[in-house]
């Protein structure tokens, strides 16, 4: 019974995964993170990266031409330092944007909006020397050294061969002038990281796929830990509200719909509300609502009146008006008798009809 239940062999259940959440343990991968920020950054130079280097040249030439002309002690060497550093800023503000919001956006792509304090809480167990040494000399940490020499072999021959491929143009490049020069340089790196990226890309997939596994085992729980959180869960002042709801809507549910049978007549919405009647002249003062519901408890006490050959009379106005203000088992106030005993009597007129003409009532 003890390894039956040390067994973690029940995946895990909700509550324990929100709390996981809560505590930022998240099925994360930083090389999916790592990837998407990489390709990103080659996007953008791609994109901008000649208008960069023809801007990056121009803002050094100009900068090499007035710092030479300004001292140090000069009162406009700060101001032009904080001019050029505005204007180095702005060329590389596309990519100071979008390499954060690259790894935001795929974090948030993983795992979604994830908000807690739990990993900037000070924890001084990580100060104890035994358990840096058990982290370092355990089969966890040679598993991702392990893993992390794969990766760096994978990224070197794929590096190894873009540039293999990219040797026959190198002889050409020093005949060039410079403008082509740049862009023939950009398109091979550009070339080369592309390569890199898909690399990355696949050493993403992969982590991902492990890490989400991993994730899911860690998670697991026995059977002994699902008592445990059940039983802990059963104590939960909130659990227990909602369970008493919970059994006090299927308690009203049932008796609504064992009710009806007794209805003479069924008032509808015709399809979100409903309300049974019941009145029996000489024995009560008024009459009584038996059931009544919303929703698919009103199409099931619809159906058990078509069921029982009650009668269903379609008044949304005055079926609304009952449902909130008459509560079962309740008499009726004087102020819906007028309207109800309209439908009584003409309830009354027609099963006389039916009884002259020798049909069921």
């Amino acid at each position: 019974m003890a390894d039956q239940d040390l067994d973690r062999s029940e995946e895990a259940t909700p509550h324990k995964l929100q709390k996981a959440r809560e505590q930022a343990q998240t099925p994360r991968s930083p090389d999916a993170t790592a990837a998407t920020v990489f390709a990103v950054a080659i996007l953008v130079l791609t994109w901008h990266g000649a208008g960069m280097a023809q801007a990056l040249m121009r803002l050094f030439q100009s900068a090499l031409l007035q710092v030479g002309a300004v001292s140090v002690d000069d009162a406009n060497f700060w101001p032009l330092v904080t001019r050029l550093a505005v204007q180095t800023a702005a060329i590389w503000l596309p990519l100071l944007i979008a390499l954060p919001a690259a790894a935001v956006l795929a974090s948030i792509a993983q795992t979604g909006m994830v908000f807690s304090p739990q990993p900037l809480r000070a924890d001084f167990g990580r100060l104890n020397p035994a358990n840096g040494f058990r982290r370092v000399f355990s089969l966890r940490t040679l598993f991702e050294g392990v893993r992390a020499c794969c990766k760096l072999l994978l990224l070197v021959t794929t590096g190894a061969a873009a540039l293999y491929a990219l040797l026959p143009q190198f002889q050409v490049l020093s005949a060039l002038p410079p403008a082509a020069f740049l862009q023939v340089a950009l398109a091979d790196v550009a070339s080369l990281c592309w390569k890199m990226a898909l690399a990355l890309a696949l050493i993403a997939a992969v982590d991902l796929v492990f890490t989400r596994r991993e994730f899911s085992r860690r998670m697991r729980m026995s059977r002994r830990e699902l008592k445990d959180e059940y039983k802990n869960r059963e104590r939960d002042p909130r659990i227990r509200s909602r369970l008493r709801e919970l059994r006090r809507e299927l308690l009203r549910r049932s008796r609504a719909l064992r009710n009806t049978r007794n209805a003479d007549v069924v008032l509808a919405n015709p399809t979100h509300y409903a309300v049974a009647l019941r009145y029996v002249h000489g024995e009560m003062p008024a009459p009584q609502v038996v059931a009544k519901g919303a929703g698919h408890l009103a199409a099931g006490m619809r159906e058990i009146a078509a069921r029982h050959g009650i009668v269903v009379v379609h008044n949304p106005l005055l079926t609304r008006r009952l449902f909130r203000a008459a509560a079962i088992d309740a008499y009726l106030a004087p102020e819906f008798h007028a309207e109800v005993a309209r439908i009584f009597v003409w309830l009354i007129a027609l099963r006389q009809q039916h009884a002259k003409a020798g049909a069921p009532a």
